[in-house]
């Protein structure tokens, strides 16, 4: 049998490494050249066989059976043009991981996996883009609610890769903790810098008052990082009273505790869903933001505040990309419009873009990050399922069962009022202008709302929600 014809997509570094791989080994398969826009002269008698805009015709005329994509940096419009190129064949296509996940900045064979959607539509992020970053986090103690969410987890690895002088990791989810020990332990294994004693895990909810000011009172951070927070916008409107504890009564909590211990800096991870919001979720999570300003404004303040507000992470807990994953292996997709569309972000990338916020930040701002084009959720799906070999309507349906209670069908980063500046990054802005309120009145509807909430009905609620936030409005299924 004859070896399996291939190529490389990506005559760099990685893809040189690639072949020496195969050159030193023996494998049952043929590399017969490569393909990259940028280089023309052969490597080690391999040529370059034409552009990426030549695949259509390369992999017919060769028989080309395997498509290895060697290019570790390349962004997701790429990725995907490549991918939509070679999928109208019966090739194989086999991906090297991405830098920061390369040991040692070199490629082996055992490192080759399947293409995903996070390479298609996140944005990549290497080691190099945090060296200012990590400057900063040397020998400073962090805090993080919300330590094994999503984003908590992936703030703590990459806080933890960074050196500082200590990381605490806080949650209320024993479970959670447990997963992110391991985790951080495995990036201890592989840092000479960091110990054990770098670290510690503490089991509490952003709701005790008591235990909060304990841990923040013991450990002494430079910097808290709220990531702590319910999220799910259904969920939430049917437990309104458990998104006004946590969401608001926890990050009240927070702000105040940093306040009397002199923290010196504090970030609160918000959402786009804080714009205009519909939903109580979103409502919950513009009241901290204004908070924010409150505290902010103090004159016996020792803290600089920011808040970042984003949308949806690629992969995080609970979120679509996993839920259509399911549901492919399952056979039915559900999609609850035809014309909802998302703004995406790889975990990565937000990380990195949360922490280049704080090394920005002064105080009392709002940062703003660019989400790059929203995606029809439905190309989304579409798309999935291509990534795993499968036909739409053939192998997977597709049903539509309607806007659920408080979903937009679009999220907004801005309100009408507000104005950004750009900043060094230019996918950070900062809020130039925002809503103007009387600060000691919000902060006393606040505690209103936090005393009575939980006595009330929602309709009852309402009233109190709309006074803190006027652009809040009920959901209007569509």
């Amino acid at each position: 049998m004859d070896n399996e014809k291939a190529i490389i997509i990506g005559a760099g570094g990685a893809g040189k490494e690639l072949l020496n791989e195969f050159i030193a080994g023996s494998y049952p398969i043929n590399i017969l050249g490569f393909i990259d826009d940028n280089v023309t002269e052969s490597i080690k008698s391999f040529p370059i066989l034409g552009k990426i805009e030549n695949l259509k015709q390369i992999i017919p005329k060769y028989g080309i059976k395997i498509v290895f994509i060697a290019m570790p940096a390349t962004e997701g419009e790429l990725l995907k043009k490549i991918y939509l190129e070679c999928i109208k064949f019966p090739v194989k296509i086999k991906l090297i991981p991405r830098y920061s996940e390369i040991l040692l900045n070199r490629v082996n064979l055992t490192q080759l996996r399947e293409i995903s959607v996070e390479d298609i539509i996140g944005k990549k992020v290497t080691k190099k883009m945090f060296e200012n970053i990590s400057k900063k986090v040397e020998g400073k103690t962090f805090i993080v609610f919300g330590a094994a969410g999503s984003i908590g987890s992936k703030l703590c690895q990459q806080i933890a890769s960074l050196c500082p002088k200590k990381l605490i990791m806080v949650d209320w989810s024993e479970n959670g903790m447990f997963y992110l020990e391991d985790k951080i332990n495995k990036i201890i294994k592989t840092n000479d810098k960091v110990s054990l004693n770098n670290f510690s895990y503490y089991i509490g909810n952003i709701q005790d008052e008591v235990r909060m000011n304990q841990i923040i009172g013991s450990e002494k951070p430079d910097v808290i990082i709220n990531a702590a927070a319910y999220k799910h916008v259904p969920l939430m409107e049917l437990n309104y009273y458990e998104a006004i504890k946590n969401n608001v009564m926890g990050s009240k909590n927070l702000y105040e505790i940093a306040i009397k211990h002199q923290v010196k800096n504090f970030i609160l991870i918000s959402s786009d869903k804080a714009v205009n919001p519909t939903n109580i979720m979103g409502v919950t999570k513009r009241i901290t933001e204004k908070m924010m300003h409150y505290y902010a404004s103090l004159d016996n303040s020792k803290t600089s505040f920011l808040a970042v507000r984003f949308g949806n992470v690629i992969n995080s807990n609970g979120s679509v990309i996993p839920t259509f994953q399911k549901q492919i292996r399952e056979g039915r997709i559900t999609i609850t419009h035809k014309d909802i569309i998302r703004y995406f972000m790889s975990i990565d990338e937000a990380v990195y873009l949360i922490l280049q916020c704080w090394v920005q930040g002064t105080n009392d701002e709002i940062f703003v990050l660019d989400m790059g084009e929203p995606i029809k959720i439905i190309d989304l799906a579409t798309l999935m399922i291509k990534i795993a070999g499968l036909e739409l309507d053939k192998d997977v349906k597709l049903e539509f069962i309607g806007l659920r209670p408080g979903e937009k069908l679009y999220e907004e980063p801005l309100t009408k009022i507000e104005e950004t500046l750009a900043t060094k990054n230019d996918k950070i802005y900062i809020l130039k202008r925002d809503e103007e309120f009387d600060h000691k009145e919000f902060i006393d509807t606040v505690t209103q709302l936090v005393n009575v909430s939980g006595e009330k009905t929602f309709d009852e609620v309402k009233p109190i929600l709309k006074k803190l936030v006027p652009t809040y409005k009920e959901f209007d299924m569509v």
